[in-house]
């Protein structure tokens, strides 16, 4: 047998600690309007193509390419006329594993971006219509996605979940959650 059977030091030991670094810290209750906001933008960042890992506290930037988001470190001035496509804003993950999105000035004038952000508040009003209680419908799994997605959607599910039995709101359908606050406008 060899000495060591795991050389390149993969399994359940570095899972884990990825999965300690994804734990949402000081959560706090929010309103229905909060959890919607974070839980609509955060679904939206995490729904962009991106091979790295991301932590809270730096400036990325989330693009449309080719009709789907792309989650770059890259600011628009940086890219020198070369960009993968325009720049819907700048991100940043929180603490508490939710994102958060500064839309660029004068993305309502960009007929792709108001389009492909329109169609993702479809969807995602399509996702809540629903009489399941949203604790019960967050990502806690989700199965087609990239590890750190996977990672960040799972964060993204315990953190509001904490979120609302902090403020008493669990129990409440995604269709409830609509009819009581709407969806906060990006453009």
């Amino acid at each position: 047998m060899p000495d060591n059977p795991n050389p390149q030091g993969k399994g359940l030991t570095p899972v884990l600690e990825e999965w300690r670094g994804v734990q949402p810290a000081r959560v706090s209750a929010k309103t229905p309007r909060q959890v919607l906001a974070d839980y609509f933008t955060t679904l939206l960042v995490i729904s962009a193509e991106f091979s790295f890992k991301p932590a809270p506290g730096i400036d990325y930037y989330l693009y449309l390419r080719n009709g789907g988001w792309l989650l770059s470190l890259i600011s628009p001035g940086e890219w020198r006329g070369r960009a993968p496509g325009p720049c819907l804003g700048r991100c940043e993950l929180q603490t508490d594993m939710t994102w958060s999105l500064a839309p660029e000035a004068g993305i309502e004038e960009d007929p792709a971006l108001v389009e492909a952000l329109a169609a993702f508040q479809a969807g995602f009003i399509e996702l809540l219509d629903s009489d399941t209680a949203l604790e019960e419908s967050l990502p806690y799994y989700v199965a087609q996605l990239p590890y750190y997605r996977r990672l960040l959607a799972a964060g993204l599910a315990k953190s509001l979940n904490t979120s609302l039995a902090l403020a008493g709101l669990t129990g409440h359908s995604g269709k409830t959650w609509l009819e009581q606050s709407p969806l906060p406008r990006l453009t």
